[in-house]
């Protein structure tokens, strides 16, 4: 079976200390926080956009 889902883009982020997380980007404050813990990335330095098709 299949259907259509509107989702948001998530997002793969990177760290300066090597880190990758899965995340989300605040956009009042423009700091990425982690799916995780919902806790702020620190020193983050780059990310990639992702949607998934697979809803778990």
């Amino acid at each position: 079976m299949h259907q259509d889902f509107a989702v948001q883009t998530g997002l793969v982020v990177f760290s300066h200390d090597g880190r990758v997380q899965f995340g989300w980007r605040d956009i009042e404050t423009g700091e990425f926080h982690a799916e995780a813990d919902g806790q702020c990335i620190p020193g983050v330095i780059g990310v990639v956009e992702f949607t998934a098709d697979v809803m778990h």
